[in-house]
């Protein structure tokens, strides 16, 4: 019995742990449609919630998003079409800050 409770609260711990860490990339599109980073340490990879945009299908947004992708900044879909992935693309500039790395975003805007 004690075993099983130890295995419960390790995986509540592991699940709320895991919850924080995907609330810390959690990136919200702006009226205007622009986005940023927040100021804290560097993440190759960003959740941005872009439900206010109502794509009808995944395939639609797919598209949608595929022609806003730069060489340093791309754009995956969920399923749902109601968030996106933002992948930095951190080792073609290394060198680069978070105010950098937002100034490259700010030329991108998903009205």
């Amino acid at each position: 019995m004690k075993k099983l409770n130890f295995l419960i609260l390790t995986t509540m711990l592991f699940s709320s742990l895991s919850l924080v860490a995907q609330s810390e990339n959690k990136l919200d599109l702006q009226e205007d449609g622009t986005f940023q980073i927040p100021p804290t340490e560097l993440k190759e990879a960003y959740n941005l919630n872009i439900a206010s945009l109502n794509f009808e299908s995944f395939e639609a947004a797919l598209e949608y998003l595929t022609q806003k992708n730069t060489d340093l900044i791309m754009f995956r879909p969920n399923r749902d079409g109601t968030e996106a992935t933002v992948f930095l693309q951190l080792g073609k500039k290394p060198q680069w800050t978070v105010n950098q790395w937002n100034n490259a975003i700010s030329e991108i805007t998903l009205p």
